[in-house]
């Protein structure tokens, strides 16, 4: 159990460095860009071209960190009504089912990276950010469990 959330504190302090890289990039790019353009009336592609993945990278990471603390959406009303050992396994049943949905992502977006390396080059190797994605939500999910069954 240790060991599982010692690996968890550890991904979400790169998760924390990576966003903070990511959001202050994404600003100083498009700031970079903007000032630019209107003081040199030059504007780079390439900075129109990297924006919207730092703005994917950058989503995908707050949901992860997100789903790491369970500050994703929910839908609780019937469970404030339900008794608490029926929340208890409404929990596992939606860490099981969120396991098997991130299982089944995870393993297309392998092929969705493939494709795209092959069709972009080594610009298809910013859609890495897909299975990284779905991986650690597989492994949060895992986490709930473990976590749950602990605390029982």
């Amino acid at each position: 159990m240790r060991f599982i959330k010692q690996i968890d504190d550890f991904l979400e302090k790169i998760e924390k460095i990576l966003a903070v890289f990511l959001f202050s990039g994404l600003a100083l790019l498009v700031t970079f860009n903007i000032l630019s353009r209107h003081l040199f009336d030059y504007s780079f592609e390439k900075i129109f071209e990297t924006a919207p993945v730092f703005v994917l990278w950058l989503a995908l990471v707050g949901s992860s960190l997100a789903l790491k603390k369970r500050r994703h959406i929910k839908v609780e009303f019937l469970l404030r009504y339900c008794p608490a050992t029926f929340s208890c396994y409404s929990n596992y049943a939606v860490s099981l089912f969120g396991m098997a949905v991130t299982g089944v992502l995870f393993y297309s977006s392998l092929q969705f990276v493939s494709n795209e390396v092959q069709i972009f080059g080594n610009k298809g190797l910013f859609s890495v950010i897909f299975p990284i994605f779905f991986a650690l939500s597989l492994f949060r999910y895992f986490t709930w469990i473990v976590y749950d069954i602990y605390k029982r």
